[in-house]
């Protein structure tokens, strides 16, 4: 199991009240799994991804991922955690624009101490991987909203993490790049993946192969959606 959430709770305060905005989470994602979870605007995905991804911890309740109870870490674990266990992709890229696309896939390597000359070496073998090897010293500005998300994808899996976490992954793609994004999605899962995908899209989360449904903070099981 590499995630797995018991009883999680997530409150905010609010003047002298308390906003609930997740209320007895429980999931659990087995190893190279592809699951989407699925939500309105406001129903609360996105703090659930934030916890899920260790950018927040929940008020109560169990969180461990890939082993590691992450409640009980500090706040450097935490960010040791999200450089080697998970890599990120979000709807808006999250690119450095005078960075080429193989210095902005290197980042998480150089953070984690790797030497340049490998870190260029494994950024170069990511691009490869999402077809962008043509286009290593491109920055952002010369590439087109599809092919920096697939720098984007690059560089959440160039460390190899325990999980994939994706928020919106197409939302700001037309649909012909959105769909070429998700067939990739589906190439990293068949060569091992653990995918976790944030959407508010049906067309999108029917791409994995378990839906969770997320409403009023409260999570429960979907369907299988037989891909």
């Amino acid at each position: 199991m590499i995630l797995e959430m018991n009883g999680i709770y997530k409150d905010y305060p609010l003047g002298k009240s308390v906003v609930h905005i997740l209320k007895d989470i429980h999931l659990q994602v087995e190893e190279g799994e592809y699951l989407a979870i699925m939500g309105p605007s406001g129903s609360g995905k996105t703090t659930l991804m934030n916890l899920i991804g260790c950018l927040d911890v929940p008020t109560s309740g169990k969180y461990m991922l890939d082993g590691i109870d992450v409640g009980s870490c500090t706040d450097n674990q935490l960010a040791e955690i999200r450089n080697q266990k998970i890599g990120f992709v979000f709807q808006s890229f999250n690119l450095l624009p005078k960075l080429s696309a193989v210095e902005n896939v290197a980042l998480p390597l150089l953070y984690a101490g790797v030497s340049k000359k490998e870190r260029t070496a494994r950024a170069i073998e990511a691009l490869k991987t999402v077809g962008l090897e043509e286009r290593v010293s491109f920055r952002p500005d010369q590439l087109s909203g599809g092919q920096c998300q697939r720098v984007a994808i690059a560089r959440a899996i160039v460390g190899n993490p325990k999980l994939l976490l994706a928020d919106e992954p197409t939302g700001a793609l037309d649909s012909t790049s959105g769909k070429q994004i998700m067939e990739l999605f589906g190439q990293l899962h068949a060569a091992g993946s653990t995918i976790v995908m944030i959407t508010h899209d049906r067309s999108i989360a029917d791409h994995a192969h378990r839906i969770c449904l997320i409403h009023d903070g409260m999570l429960k099981e979907g369907e299988d959606t037989g891909e």
